[in-house]
């Protein structure tokens, strides 16, 4: 599908590329490479995403380019979507990017809804970011160390690491491509992996003594309510990895953690193992994802949040 993209883009016009509220490794990573594969295609552009990235991806290169609101209104000639199923994950942005006269969506989700005149979804794909690597490599486009950088976060965070069933061989020779040029693995590692703040180790231990456990220690779950938060001082983006801790105990199949970052707005994030689908669950309540690491949010009380979620865990976990 290059070639119809390459024409798409170069139809000409006011070009704008957004992505998902709350972004993470492969959003800002696959936003930024293509913003800067535009850049050799002569081809201005705006790039936007409502909400600022986490203080782990305050490294990617380019992201100075990122605005969270544009300033013109008026319809945009052709909008880029990345990495995202449905356009309400586009926040306050989606009027914005649905009054665009043409659409382009590349992801990698198992879609429930379908946007876009063109459409590169690529559902076997570990991340939106492999499918740009892969597009960019068969193409005159040359992939830069910046790119292969933001390209490689994509890919790493969303394998977990090469640790996630959605590893393949594929993806590690895609890996192996970005490195050769150019991306800076340790640089990235270092920021993602290993700058936890001290606020964010005593939220995790917070969190971690008081994980609760049930059908038959199949299904773990801890809630994170705004007090713990201002104990420990902690923000939103420190919760990031504890679901992952939570599933590595030997018997979990399911994990989730509900936080409560801003009065009455709570957030969950949800991993499972093997065939297990927590996507399906996390839709029940307007959120979704992949079949083994999903999202939800909720207004309101985070207890009962919790006793609604956890009963959709429980009858995710019962299905055959």
């Amino acid at each position: 599908m290059l070639p119809e993209l390459i024409r798409a883009l170069k139809k000409g016009g006011r070009i704008v590329i957004g992505t998902h509220v709350n972004p993470d490794g492969d959003a800002l990573g696959s936003a930024l490479a293509f913003s800067f594969a535009l850049d050799q295609l002569g081809l201005t552009h705006e790039l936007y995403c409502h909400h600022p990235a986490p203080r782990i991806l305050e490294f990617l290169p380019g992201l100075e380019r990122m605005r969270q609101s544009p300033e013109d209104l008026s319809p945009p000639d052709l909008a880029i979507i990345l990495d995202l199923e449905a356009l309400d994950r586009l926040g306050p942005l989606r009027p914005f990017f649905e009054s665009a006269r043409r659409t382009v969506v590349i992801d990698h989700h198992v879609p429930h809804e379908e946007p876009g005149d063109l459409r590169i979804v690529t559902t076997t794909s570990p991340a939106t970011a492999a499918i740009l690597a892969d597009l960019f490599l068969d193409s005159e486009i040359a992939i830069t160390p910046d790119m292969a950088t933001c390209l490689l976060t994509g890919i790493v965070t969303d394998t977990g690491s090469f640790r996630f069933p959605n590893t393949t061989a594929h993806s590690l020779h895609v890996a192996a491509a970005l490195l050769e040029r150019g991306a800076r693995l340790n640089e990235m590692v270092e920021y993602v992996y290993m700058s936890r703040t001290i606020p964010a180790m005593r939220l995790h231990g917070w969190a971690m003594s008081r994980l609760k456990l049930d059908c038959n220690d199949q299904l773990a779950w801890t809630v994170i309510p705004l007090s713990a938060f201002e104990e420990c001082h902690a923000s939103d983006e420190d919760t990031e990895g504890l679901v992952n801790e939570m599933l590595a105990i030997g018997s979990v199949q399911v994990a989730a953690i509900l936080r409560e970052s801003k009065p009455g707005r709570i957030r969950g994030s949800i991993r499972s193992r093997g065939q297990i689908d927590v996507a399906q669950a996390a839709r029940e309540f307007g959120g979704g994802g992949h079949k083994n690491a999903a999202g939800v949010s909720f207004e309101g009380d985070i207890w009962d949040a919790e006793r609604a979620l956890t009963e959709a865990l429980r009858q995710c976990l019962a299905s055959p």
